[in-house]
């Protein structure tokens, strides 16, 4: 099987891509399924509300009607009268606007998380470019969302066409009725529109949502170079690591070197292995082990130990149970406790017989 072309997306987004994505304000967010819902609560504010909405813009009339009949109206009581209906219409749009903005901000919260990013509403002059912007125009994006406005346009017409041809003959027989049950079957026959209509703008907003969530996802695919690059620049570049390491061992040597002077025996293989062990009989329940190592490691441990004046002793079996068994700064098990007090009685009394010459 031929391998696949470098510079196709193949890949599922690392999460490193999905983070950087989220905090550019990249996700997968349908804004149908917000507008249908907000729509949807405006909606039935506007349902319930409505017989109080009606009563308050029927004594508004009144009281507008009264007051223009007046006379003497100064410009003062102008500016009043608008600044009055402004009010108004404010307070009785006000909790419709409340709602649409409540309920969008937990649908959205719902769609995405919690997501705050102030760079989203930073302009930003690169969307000012001409050449761009007509990429943008003839993307299968922009399609895709002529497609979804036309579709809109077209079922909203139909079900409106629909319920007012159907009632057509009530329609016109309204104007012999009062104008309280003629404002009642228009605002049912509002009501049978909306349903429907919020019907078909909740259907849509769904499937806009599965196909939005489904092309952030394709957007963000990568390619196997642009994984290798990410792993690259996560591990670090391969020389650096290697030198790092080196440094590291060094510093652990230099370490390991300064602690040979508290060091009172140095076990060896003797070529390959070097342990440097230090017991201080009242302060100690076991020796400790200050330094250790092999090949490179453990000649300097020797040479150290030769530095230093430390006696060297070689026992094979013990060299290679310690190196084995401890780590640095650790006690010796207790299995190793005789073999290293014969170590050490050899070493004191080498010792003792060196400060009597």
């Amino acid at each position: 099987m031929a391998d696949e072309p470098m510079g196709e997306k193949t890949e599922e987004p690392t999460p490193k891509r999905l983070e950087k994505a989220r905090e550019e304000g990249q996700v997968a967010k349908s804004q149908e399924f917000n507008a249908a819902f907000t729509l949807l609560a405006s909606f039935l504010v506007l349902f319930y509300l409505f017989g109080d909405i009606m009563n308050s813009i029927q004594l508004k009339m009144v009281e507008s009607l009264k007051l223009s009949s007046a006379p003497n109206i100064t410009p003062g009581d102008g500016y009043y009268l608008v600044m009055d209906h402004i009010v108004f219409i404010a307070r009785l749009v006000a909790p419709m606007m409340i709602a649409s903005a409540l309920i969008g901000a937990i649908v959205s919260f719902l769609q995405v998380g919690p997501m705050f990013n102030v760079s989203i509403i930073q302009p930003k002059f690169e969307k000012l470019d001409p050449i761009k912007g007509a990429k943008n125009i003839l993307s299968i994006k922009s399609l895709v969302e002529l497609v979804k406005s036309l579709a809109k346009a077209i079922v909203i017409t139909f079900i409106a066409y629909q319920q007012i041809s159907n009632r057509w003959e009530n329609l016109i027989s309204l104007s012999h009725q009062g104008l309280e049950p003629g404002l009642l079957y228009l605002g049912n026959l509002i009501f049978q529109i909306a349903i429907r209509v919020l019907i078909f703008l909740i259907i849509l907003g769904i499937f806009d949502l599965i196909y939005q969530r489904w092309d952030h996802h394709k957007n963000l695919m990568m390619t196997k170079q642009e994984v290798k690059e990410e792993r690259k620049e996560m591990e670090g570049d391969p020389q650096i690591k290697s030198k790092r390491r080196q440094i590291q061992r060094e510093m652990s040597v230099n370490r390991m070197m300064s602690a040979m002077e508290e060091a009172d025996v140095v076990i060896t293989n003797p070529t390959h292995i070097a342990v440097a062990l230090k017991y201080e009989l009242d302060e100690m329940e076991a020796p400790e082990v200050v330094a250790k190592g092999e090949g490179y490691i453990a000649q300097k441990i020797k040479n150290k130990a030769d530095e230093l004046g430390i006696i060297q002793v070689e026992n094979k079996p013990l060299a290679r149970a310690l190196n084995g068994t401890t780590e640095i700064g650790q006690k010796i098990p207790g299995d190793l406790y005789q073999a290293v007090a014969e170590v050490l009685a050899f070493v004191y009394r080498e010792n003792e017989k060196y400060s009597r010459q």
